[in-house]
């Protein structure tokens, strides 16, 4: 809102904006509210008219109080009366709410892990990202549908059935003899177990479909849920008209018995394999088929979060997409990096295969679902995040969901004592003195207005840290306010008129926690 009207400004008087262009929010208001990088990109590229033509024009906007340019850059302090507008508007319930989706249709898929094992919490990073995502973008206007993809073919699924019949020899009497690459969990022991006491014979079907079960059984208790859950079996029909497809186009080639993609003419570094030389489909086969499938289906952009260990996949996966017909484009690969586990002083390392994995179950029962999913949103995607355990515990200002938590907590008790000393919600909406509300609740006020701008941001970036990081301030700001002012004061139109912001406040904590997939706490 604020953002959009700083850059609409801009774009009238000098029709374009420079690549590169940033609008920042201006911490304690000293110098304005905003500011725009706007006239040091004129005058790196020797556009001094244009920069003299905002200096004269801007200040005439009735939207802004002042703008002056310092250092080549234009800060912007904002007027009473847009401020008053905005919060008018702030109360309407779909506030935040964009339509630049245009009901365009977006499949996102996410966590995808294969049914081997328990999910860690590096899937629950993907899932608290994906599913914060998926939310940010229905917000924005997007008609968006989740899916899990199961990997319930190929060689890992095959390790584990070679490691679960050695633990059935083991518990029979022998000597276990997992495989390389096999799975060592004490999991697996346990299936074995089952499988023998209830004399299950189709293993691969039971493993499978045990695993898979436990695995949504952590995601429901994490609450996470997916609109669609595919199998890679029901796909692996449609590998051979994929190959026919490409064979038909010249993209394939045969090579020592093998069937190779072209992947080199679409910007590949080498040409990738489709069918191996004893006529087994590989992933990358498999995962085209997969992505046509999805594009059959109407989705229009198709949207994946990855593991950390997947980045080197992405250009095949673009070159076949593009082989196949589709603009490239319309595939978003997002990776999910990796999660490090600080307690008692040592990194907690995660691997699967050898039994030492740090299960999302263990973790989330240990600090609970909120701050789990907290805690893996506060980083851009890309980066790595590293959180400790002991800290995540505490109920304290250092503890960021903590925090947040207990400022919509917070503002939800004031509310109630107002309505006790004789303020029900309906006198401090209709009318609220706006012109009492002055220097000590600007930032409040701008930080209310600033939702719909952020909410933007991280949907149009994919990246929900952004509304994290705004939700953290948001906090800050409120407590820091709340320590040096009275909300409910013996002024009843100054009480009023903060209790009106105090309801804005605590409606817009509500709604960004909601899209991060965490409770707005009524009480802490």
């Amino acid at each position: 809102m604020i953002k959009e009207k700083i850059h609409k400004a801009l774009l009238e008087i000098i029709g374009e904006i420079p690549a590169g262009h940033e609008i920042e929010r201006i911490k304690g208001g000293k110098w304005g509210d905003f500011s725009s990088n706007i006239g040091f990109l004129l005058r790196k590229r020797g556009d001094s008219l244009l920069i003299k033509k905002l200096s004269e024009a801007l200040p005439k906007d009735k939207d802004f109080q002042e703008v002056k340019l310092e250092k080549g850059y234009f800060n912007f302090r904002l007027s009473d009366e847009f401020l008053r507008k905005g919060l008018q508007e702030a109360q309407a319930a779909d506030f935040g709410r964009g339509s630049w989706g245009g009901g365009r249709k977006i499949l996102l898929e996410f966590i995808s892990a294969n049914p081997t094992g328990p999910l860690s919490v590096v899937q629950a990073r993907a899932g608290a990202l994906g599913q914060a995502l998926s939310n940010l973008l229905r917000y924005s206007g997007f008609e968006v549908k989740t899916e899990y993809y199961v990997n319930d073919s190929g060689t890992q699924v095959e390790l584990l059935l070679k490691s679960l019949e050695e633990r059935i020899k083991e518990l029979k009497g022998g000597k276990a003899e997992i495989p390389p690459g096999g799975y060592f969990g004490e999991y697996v022991k346990e299936i074995a177990a089952e499988i023998l006491e209830k004399g299950i014979e189709e293993k691969r079907e039971y493993v499978i479909d045990r695993i898979l079960n436990q695995q949504k059984a952590s995601l429901s208790a994490f609450k996470i849920h997916f609109d669609y859950w595919v199998r890679e079996s029901s796909l692996r029909p449609r590998v051979k008209e994929i190959v026919n497809e490409l064979q038909k186009k010249g993209f394939v080639q045969e090579k020592e018995g093998a069937l190779f993609f072209k992947a080199r003419l679409f910007g590949d570094t080498e040409d990738r394999v489709l069918i191996t030389k004893d006529g087994r489909p590989t992933y990358f086969a498999t995962d085209l088929a997969y992505h046509k499938d999805k594009f059959e289906r109407g989705f229009s952009l198709l949207v994946n979060i990855w593991g950390p260990d997947h980045h080197g996949y992405i250009p095949r996966m673009k070159a076949g997409i593009e082989a196949l017909g589709y603009d490239p484009n319309r595939l978003v690969i997002i990776i999910a990096q990796q999660v490090s586990l600080l307690g008692e002083e040592k990194i907690l390392k995660m691997s699967k295969r050898e039994g030492r994995i740090i299960t999302l179950d263990e973790v989330r029962e240990e600090i609970g679902t909120d701050t789990l999913k907290f805690y893996l949103l506060m980083r851009k995607s890309s980066q790595g995040i590293q959180f400790d355990l002991e800290q995540a515990k505490k109920e304290t200002e250092d503890n960021p969901v903590y925090y947040v938590q207990y400022a919509h907590a917070r503002l939800n008790s004031i509310l109630k004592f107002a309505a006790e000393k004789g303020f029900p919600t309906e006198s401090y909406l209709k009318d609220p003195p706006f012109g009492l509300l002055g220097a000590k609740e600007r930032e409040l006020m701008i930080g209310i207005l600033s939702f719909p701008d952020v909410v933007k941001m991280a949907a149009e970036a994919f990246e929900p840290h952004i509304l994290t990081y705004y939700l953290i301030e948001l906090a800050e700001v409120f407590h820091n306010f709340y320590e040096k002012e009275r909300v409910v004061s013996e002024n009843r139109e100054l009480t009023r008129a903060r209790l009106f912001l105090s309801f804005l406040y605590k409606k817009i904590l509500k709604e960004g926690l909601n899209l991060l997939g965490i409770e707005a706490k009524e009480k802490m």
